[in-house]
């Protein structure tokens, strides 16, 4: 963990995400903040662009609060919005591009989205015509601004077309709105699954996305911390709290580069961090893996990355073996939406086992305790759940108060459902996940959600679904099902007719049919005999 002095770094901080690219729009006007398909885009022309969104926004009277669902890739017209949502105080609504019409129902249910931005496509998945499916019952969407192609249905507009005019006539109305803006107020909703298989809404306010982006540049590149020399990659999907904080808004904070690819590749990845220089070489085991295992990794020159990152999932002692090779400075952060990006760091220059076995330490400028069941903190060495308090934890869970209350408490603490260690020296070392939650590929998988799809299935009596080990993934999911009297199921069968329900990350790989699932005397699932019966199996 970083040792500099940062004494007053937070307290100092800019009131909005946006007041930093307005900064740095100044100071290093014609340095690229992103490059996307090798073409560069200065911080000026980042500004620029986000004023004259912003302007539209007040043209079309959006109000503080409002909110706005994108579905993208990682490309520049996001952090248009991105930058325009934090100067007028509206809240950006992410919806993952690989969710079914169903997925992105709920969500624009949910939050209410006055306007969706949206690709046209993105291979054969037409947007517009997934929107089309579910718009009918969102009469609260106004206009669909449509990125990469033209407008196809009737409330839709080109987003092109929106930025060919100025605006200028709202110049003074936005600069109004801006003085009402401020750290405390909401920018964006990051949607995370829970355990009772309904997304929840994770608000982030200005204040946790600028203090997370502050801690992580300090925490990175050894010995001075990210600077505007420090060229970073974002390859992860826009509507995650990866994209959006840790590779997103903290190099714009930071003044530095940002190479934007729109789908993971591992070849393509890997050229870009050789063409452009990439000083940040960061993504879950699932990318390690893949950039490790192919035929000419070693034909790339990596020697402009000094740092290197890995998270999401534990970490192979064979992958940090060989990052280590690339830099003797890795790290091996904890995570989480609610906390608005990573919140505990490896020590500066940890080998392997310290890497494989821990999370690392919460920085100075945040809290965090283990507490039992009753949520009284536990003595080190003593198993218990992970706690966090500070001005990175999330505001709330967007029209859900029980469980906004349910996952913070009167005095600001953040119950994070994990389950953890603290080592002697404070280091945390993550045991379980108490929501049993898996990861897989990096993605966040809550079992709850697929086995209500599962039992809606006609030929379904129950069902239960737990994660699995994985050599590439991490983790994928396992169904056990059992069938109605009478019926016989297939996993083709099964993985055919969740595609119509969940985006293709979130259906299970293997799947078990039986008479029967072991049953707590109330009549639940017990789950916990599933999940040994998996331990056993993997430890042969």
């Amino acid at each position: 963990m970083a040792t500099r002095d940062r004494k007053n770094r937070l307290e100092g901080a800019l009131p909005r995400l946006a007041d930093y690219m307005k900064m740095w729009a100044e100071k290093l006007p014609d340095h690229p903040v992103f490059i996307h398909q090798d073409q560069p885009i200065t911080y000026r022309e980042l500004s620029e662009r986000s004023h004259r969104l912003a302007r539209y926004l007040m043209s079309k009277g959006i109000q503080k609060g409002d909110r706005i669902a994108y579905i993208m890739t990682t490309r520049p017209e996001w952090f248009y919005l991105y930058m325009a949502a934090s100067m007028v105080g509206a809240i950006a609504v992410g919806i993952n591009y690989r969710y079914t019409a169903n997925e992105m129902l709920y969500i624009l249910e949910n939050s209410e989205a006055r306007l969706c931005m949206t690709l046209h496509s993105l291979g054969d998945i037409n947007y517009q015509e997934r929107l089309s499916q579910i718009l009918p019952k969102c009469p609260f969407v106004e206009k669909i601004w449509v990125v990469g192609g033209p407008p196809e249905l009737p409330n839709a507009i080109a987003f092109e077309d929106i930025m060919e005019n100025d605006y200028v006539e709202y110049e003074q109305m936005l600069k109004e709105r801006e003085a009402q803006v401020g750290p405390d107020d909401g920018l964006l909703i990051i949607y995370t699954s829970g355990t009772t298989g309904q997304p929840k809404g994770a608000v982030l306010t200005n204040r946790n996305v600028v203090c997370t982006s502050l801690i992580q540049i300090d925490e990175y590149c050894p010995p001075t911390g990210v600077t505007h020399e420090d060229v970073w990659p974002n390859y992860a999907p826009a509507n995650h709290v990866s994209s959006a904080t840790e590779y997103g808004a903290a190099p714009i904070v930071a003044g530095s580069t940002i190479v934007l690819s729109e789908l993971f590749d591992p070849v393509k990845t890997l050229e870009d961090i050789q063409k452009h220089r990439i000083t940040i070489m960061a993504g879950v085991p699932t990318m390690w893996a893949m950039w490790f295992n192919l035929p000419n990794y070693k034909d790339f020159d990596l020697s402009a990355v000094k740092f290197c990152q890995i998270g999401g999932a534990p970490a192979p002692k064979e992958i940090l073996a060989k990052m280590l090779e690339i830099t003797p400075y890795c790290t091996n952060p904890m995570g989480m939406t609610e906390t608005a990006g990573l919140i505990t760091y490896t020590d500066i220059g940890a080998g392997i086992e310290h890497l494989n076995q821990t999370v690392g330490k919460i920085p100075p400028e945040l809290e965090m305790k283990l507490v039992d069941r009753d949520r009284n903190e536990v003595p080190p060495g003593t198993p218990g759940e992970v706690a966090y308090r500070g001005p990175v934890v999330m505001k709330e869970y967007f029209r859900m108060p029980e469980a906004t209350a349910a996952a913070i408490d009167k005095e600001g603490w953040f119950y994070s459902g994990d389950i953890g260690v603290l080592d002697e020296e404070g280091n945390l070392r993550l045991i379980g996940r108490a929501k049993e939650m898996y990861i897989t590929g990096g993605y966040n998988v809550y079992p709850a959600e697929i086995e209500e799809y599962i039992s809606r299935h006609p030929g379904v009596l129950i069902a239960a679904v737990v994660g699995v080990p994985h050599q590439l993934m991490g983790e994928v999911g396992r169904a056990y099902i059992v069938p109605k009297p009478g019926v016989t199921l297939t996993p083709e069968e099964m993985m055919r007719y969740l595609e119509d329900y969940l985006a293709d990350y979130k259906i299970p790989r293997q799947y078990v049919f039986r008479d029967s699932l072991p049953m707590t005397p109330l009549g639940k699932i017990e789950k916990k005999l599933l999940r040994e019966e998996v331990e056993k199996e993997f430890a042969k």
